[in-house]
């Protein structure tokens, strides 16, 4: 049980609510936000709905209705053109009795025909984009903020003027944003001590292009397969960054916006686990492990911001699969490591093994127990053949990426696949 706490303590995303974790308040301590965020939000962009005591409220509100995106499922073959599999995994905590999964993942198409549309050298291109999300709940009702996330901001994308991909950095940008509004709006004051995390990949079929925003420290990484190189031919490239309160231009917002970042304290007095974000150095609340997430209402007056940061690339041959998930799968496995037993079975075309292998290798590094919800999601993908399966893992192929005439006459053992993970995304 000491290794499980020492464990939860060092793993907890946020902390301040939870019963072991409370300390006595020391003498002249104090939790009020700096007025940074009031003075110059306006030039900065930072919140400023905030009161001496913290971040004002309205009550919950409906949201309003928009269309909904098609599911995975429901997509015709011609919308899944390019993408071969689609698996999502899941493994729920199995140290905490009752845990209730908290993560959420979505693999969807805009409504519509879904034939793109639009000139592809003027970069106009529209309508065929396919989205696949993983979001990783925190704190009380993270699984809530999860499940909002997960169906308001592909909506968000798909709603976007011209479509997600006329401008797609501003798009990915307004759809984070604007998801954060509903999550606001949806949970009114049970937002201060839970929030989510987010991966939202926005796949272009026809430029071949990924489009990649990411708050907090979920993960998407491509599994490169290099076939003249040397020893290991398998190779891990990520594309999103782990926005920890640490990195020195995150802590610097969040220090002028009047948070302070270090370590929880441990019962001898020393740092354990990772930086975390707090509103003063008495290190009681919020204690938030990332720098960047959706919800947090008492993080906003310190910083943390659910802007995300946007990254693009352009699919190449040796890009041969994504995988999207959450810190559950990070903090236990390295990118390497999990690219080779990815595709150690997506090499037998067995995609759904290989997320129940990521989960299980999970579980051997923790000594037995699955220490945090393991949602993940992988997308690959094949020249010749397409299939869909559903195991707890997603995979997709880019539409005709491996195409004879996108590789040049080059044979592939396999084709391009991609993973996420937030509740393990596979695409392949």
């Amino acid at each position: 049980m000491a290794n499980q706490d020492q464990k939860f303590r060092e793993r907890a995303s946020v902390m301040f609510g939870r019963p072991s974790m409370r300390k006595a308040p020391r003498a002249g301590a104090g939790g009020l936000c700096s007025c940074f965020d009031g003075c110059f939000s306006a030039l900065m962009g930072f919140p400023a709905d905030q009161v001496a005591g913290g971040v004002t409220y309205a009550d919950p509100q409906p949201l309003e209705p928009m269309e909904t995106c098609i599911p995975w499922a429901e997509l015709g073959p011609e919308r899944k053109a390019g993408v071969k599999h689609v698996e999502v995994g899941s493994g729920a905590k199995e140290c905490a009795v009752g845990w209730v999964n908290q993560d959420a993942t979505t693999a969807c198409a805009p409504p519509g025909n879904g034939e793109a549309t639009g000139d592809f050298s003027a970069g106009t291109t529209h309508d065929g984009s396919l989205f696949f999300c993983v979001f990783d709940g925190h704190g009380k009702l993270g699984h809530e903020v999860a499940a909002v996330a997960a169906e308001r901001l592909p909506a968000h994308l798909a709603a976007q003027p011209g479509g997600p991909l006329a401008a797609p950095k501003k798009s990915i940008e307004a759809a984070f944003r604007k998801t954060d509004d509903d999550i606001y709006q949806s949970l009114g004051p049970r937002v201060e001590y839970s929030g989510s995390t987010g991966v939202a990949v926005v796949m272009d079929p026809i430029s071949r292009v990924l489009h990649v925003g990411n708050v907090g420290d979920s993960r998407a990484v491509l599994g490169q397969y290099s076939p003249d190189g040397r020893s290991p031919r398998w190779n891990a490239r990520a594309l999103t960054t782990d926005l920890k309160p640490d990195l020195p231009d995150e802590r610097e917002r969040i220090e002028l916006s009047g948070g302070t970042v270090m370590a929880l304290e441990g019962d001898d007095g020393t740092d354990v686990g990772p930086a975390r974000v707090w509103d003063s150095v008495a290190r009681e609340k919020p204690g938030l492990a990332v720098s960047r997430s959706l919800g947090d209402g008492a993080s906003r007056c310190l910083g943390v911001i659910a802007e995300p940061v946007v990254t693009m690339h352009q699919l190449q041959p040796m890009d041969r699969f994504l995988l999207i998930a959450t810190d559950g799968l990070w903090d236990s496995l390295g990118n390497e490591q999990a690219v080779r037993i990815t595709s150690r079975y997506l090499e037998r075309n067995l995609p759904h093994v290989a997320i129940k292998a990521l989960i299980e290798a999970v579980r051997r590094e923790e000594g037995g127990q699955l220490v945090d919800e393991q949602p993940s999601s992988l997308l690959s993908s094949e020249c010749h053949r397409r299939e869909n399966f559903e195991c707890g893992l997603w995979a997709a192929q880019p539409p005709s990426l491996l195409s004879p005439e996108y590789c040049s006459g080059e044979q592939f053992e396999c084709g391009p696949e991609l993973v996420c993970r937030a509740r393990c995304l596979i695409l392949a």
